[in-house]
C-alpha cells in the first residue's frame, strides 16, 4: 500500500544558503502531482530534497512512504531510496556511462535481478519512452530531451512509489516540453510526484497539479488547485505569476 509524503512542521537542513526556512506542514498523496513554488530556486530544492528523503529535516519531522526520516539508519535509509525515484532535468545523467548504463545503474547499486535482465528491463523502460536513439551513446553525443529520456528511465526502473522532479523541462524547446509533459502524465499515474520547475510549462500543471505549495522566506501557502492558486489574492503569489 502506497503512503505518499507527510511533512510536519519540518524545517530543511540548508548549507551555505542564507535564507529563511519557514515550517512546512504538508501532505502529498499517491496519485497526485504536487509543485513547490516560490521566489527562491534554491529554497525550493532543499524542500525538495527534505520531502523527498534526500536529507533529514533540521527540525519536525517528515514521513515518507511510512518511514520517519529521523529514525532511519543507513540500511533502512538505502531501503527506502528503492521507493523514490529522481528526475533533474538540471543535472540528469553521468557523462562518463553511456544511456543503457546510465539507465541500470538504480538497479545495479540496490542488486536488484542480474545484470542481464536489469540490462533487459532498462531497454524495455526506453522502448515505452519513445526513444529514437543508440542506447549506447554518451550523453554528450544526445540532445538534451534524449538525456532527459534517459533520466526518466533511470527513475523508473525501480517502480518508485514516489517520483521527485527537479526541474524536469530544463533546457528544453517548446516542443520537447509538450513530449516531456506527455511522458510525465503517463509515469506519474498512481505515484506521489513533487516537483519544482513546473511554472515553466504552466500547461502541465493547468491540467495535472492536484496542489501547490507556495514557500517564501515569510510564509508557506498551499493551494488545493492550479485555478485556485492563479486566482490567489495574496500580492506575493500575484508577483510570482507575473513573471510567468
Amino acid at each position: 500500500m502506497m503512503m505518499g509524503i507527510r511533512s510536519k512542521q519540518a524545517t530543511p537542513f540548508v548549507d551555505q544558503i542564507d535564507l529563511q526556512m519557514p515550517p512546512l506542514t504538508c501532505q502529498l498523496q499517491p496519485s497526485q502531482l504536487t509543485c513547490l513554488v516560490g521566489p527562491y530556486r534554491n529554497q525550493l530544492r532543499a524542500y525538495l530534497h527534505m520531502l523527498a528523503g534526500v536529507i533529514k529535516p533540521e527540525s519536525g519531522e517528515v514521513t515518507v512512504c511510512g518511514s520517519q526520516m529521523s529514525q532511519l539508519g543507513r540500511c533502512q535509509w538505502k531501503q527506502l531510496r528503492k521507493k523514490v525515484g529522481y528526475i533533474s532535468g538540471a543535472a540528469p545523467v553521468l557523462s562518463t556511462q553511456h544511456g543503457l548504463m546510465n539507465v541500470m545503474l538504480p538497479a545495479l547499486y540496490h542488486e536488484q535481478w542480474t545484470f542481464k535482465e536489469v540490462a533487459l528491463k532498462a531497454r524495455s523502460l526506453l522502448e515505452e519512452l519513445e526513444s529514437d536513439f543508440e542506447y549506447t551513446l554518451i550523453p554528450a553525443l544526445m540532445s538534451s530531451f534524449q538525456r532527459s529520456q534517459i533520466a526518466m528511465a533511470r527513475a523508473l526502473i525501480l517502480d518508485p512509489e514516489v517520483l521527485i522532479l527537479n526541474l524536469p523541462f530544463y533546457d528544453l524547446g517548446a516542443k520537447e516540453r509538450e513530449k516531456m509533459a506527455e511522458l510525465l502524465a503517463k509515469y506519474t499515474m498512481d505515484r506521489t510526484v513533487c516537483m519544482i520547475g513546473g511554472l515553466q510549462y504552466p500547461h502541465f500543471l493547468e491540467q495535472h497539479v492536484q496542489q501547490i505549495i507556495y514557500i517564501s522566506e515569510t510564509k508557506v501557502a498551499i493551494f488545493n488547485s492550479w485555478n485556485e492558486f492563479t486566482h490567489s489574492d495574496d500580492a506575493d503569489v500575484k508577483e510570482l505569476l507575473s513573471t510567468l
